[in-house]
């Protein structure tokens, strides 16, 4: 066991100094500066630094690689380097038509199903089945973990209510991997053969013969909506959703070894389940009852902002400002002006839930920084569209079928 241990922290140590890791950090901080410049533009600052939020990335990325790595080598799930290198390019070529189409599940399913009709190229279906189960528990537990971190607020158009108020989640995670692997000339002695004691693995899942540690590194990107409950509750059901799914797709990959019409069922699953907890996903915020709507009566706080005004006066997201100094507050000049004749002494009404609470500040200075608080507006022109990223092929699919049909009006 100490052994096992030993070589597991050697391979993770050159998964993390290897150039495919160092390049996805690459890629990790040049996506978060564009989210930065997001909530700079909607907030007009910064909550946070962009170097603290990747190596906040990077921690959780390693934790979640380790324990990934462990799962795998302990199951003894192993691929070919040549699998490997037939997912990547299909995977982003199916980017071409939709972002979302980098996840493996799509890429991995087409590729199983293409093997078991055609018997090429040879893979090892259960094995494909099995890993890509084993990343989607890992992104499940980064989600649970870690995906309402740095949600932005923002407003948006609803077709059944007034501008309501939402938030953006959006999490990025470089992922060192540790994969078990058949030696080939290809694939180079990353750590060495691994000796395995009498009791592995757990599932035979692999070929017979040696197998090496071979380090690799992965993307996690978790996006979406938070329109209808709060952005940790958002990611909660999420997490848990993914996590469901990905133990099944575990499940199939392991007693697919000896049923070969399970290998079909689990490359069908696959993306079928994918795209269908994606599209619950979306569709149950955009077409559900928002929980940021403006309220017949005073404000309705979407953010607070730490070490503020508002946060120490215990103000929350979803609380309903309704008095200040016993002032009706009703819009957010009324607001402003109350607090510029406001004396050293605040305090509030405010409707939570069910219930009505008081809360109080003592030495308020009428220079300070005020609240802190983001309010649901009740009017507004400024919109966050919530566009879905479509790949370069559909875009360019879409501009030529607009300008053909353009041609024919005109005709």
């Amino acid at each position: 066991m100490a052994g096992i241990i030993k070589l597991i922290f050697t391979a993770f140590s050159q998964s993390i100094t290897s150039f495919l890791y160092l390049m996805i950090i690459m890629a990790v901080y040049m996506q978060i500066k564009r989210r930065v410049q997001l909530e700079e533009t909607w907030l007009g600052f910064l909550r946070d630094t962009v170097i603290n939020r990747l190596m906040n990335a990077m921690l959780y990325g390693m934790i979640a690689g380790l324990v990934t790595s462990s799962l795998i080598i302990v199951t003894g799930v192993a691929l070919d380097l040549n699998t490997i290198i037939i997912i990547w390019p299909i995977a982003l070529l199916l980017t071409l038509l939709n972002e979302r189409y980098l996840c493996f599940s799509y890429a991995g399913g087409l590729l199983s199903l293409i093997s078991i009709i055609f018997g090429w190229p040879e893979i090892d279906v259960s094995s494909v089945i099995a890993i890509i189960g084993v990343l989607h528990f890992s992104e499940s537990i980064l989600i649970l973990l870690d995906g309402h971190r740095d949600a932005l607020p923002v407003v948006m158009e609803h077709k059944r209510f007034k501008p309501i108020g939402a938030f953006v989640l959006g999490r990025l995670w470089p992922v060192p991997l540790i994969i078990l692997a058949n030696p080939s000339p290809s694939l180079p002695m990353a750590v060495g053969a691994l000796a395995m004691p009498d009791w592995w693995p757990i599932l035979s899942l692999h070929r017979e013969g040696e197998l090496i540690l071979f380090p690799l590194a992965i993307l996690l990107e978790y996006s979406g909506l938070a329109i209808t409950a709060q952005p940790k509750e958002r990611t909660r059901v999420t997490g848990l959703l993914l996590g469901a799914y990905s133990l099944l797709i575990l499940s199939l990959g392991v007693l697919s070894v000896n049923h070969t019409w399970l290998k079909v069922i689990g490359a069908i699953l696959m993306p079928f389940l994918h795209e269908v907890i994606l599209h619950f996903s979306r569709s149950s915020q955009l077409g559900g009852t928002p929980l940021f709507g403006a309220p017949w009566r005073g404000l309705r706080v979407l953010e607070v902002l730490p070490d503020r005004l508002g946060s120490h006066m215990g103000l929350r997201s979803g609380d309903v400002l309704l008095n200040v100094n016993g002032k009706k507050i009703n819009s957010e000049e009324m607001l402003k002006e109350t607090l510029n004749n406001a004396p050293n002494y605040l305090w509030m009404d405010l409707n939570r839930g069910t219930k009505t609470v008081t809360t109080e500040y003592r030495n308020y200075r009428r220079d300070e920084d005020k609240l802190g608080v983001i309010f649901v507006p009740r009017k507004t022109s400024r919109l966050f569209l919530a566009n879905e990223q479509h790949g370069l092929a559909y875009t360019l699919w879409k501009r030529l079928a607009q300008h053909k049909h353009a041609k024919e009006v005109s005709e």
